[in-house]
């Protein structure tokens, strides 16, 4: 009794197994990059930003008390 055929057969079909899941996951991050890609533009669209930088105000002076 030879164990080969039966060993070709598990080893092939996990290779199958193994190709169809690496496919389904090459399709599910395609699509996530698609609509990561999708929706950028037109986040950067809605919030525009103005050509000066923002400045702070500088901080209220602290009165001291006299001892």
């Amino acid at each position: 009794m030879s164990l080969t055929p039966r060993l070709l057969a598990v080893g092939s079909c996990g290779v199958v197994a193994l190709l169809v899941l690496m496919f389904a996951l090459g399709f599910q991050v395609g699509v996530r990059m698609e609509e990561k890609g999708a929706r950028a533009p037109q986040v950067l669209a809605a919030t525009p930003q103005s050509a000066a930088p923002a400045v702070a105000a500088p901080p209220a002076p602290v009165a001291q008390e006299a001892p």
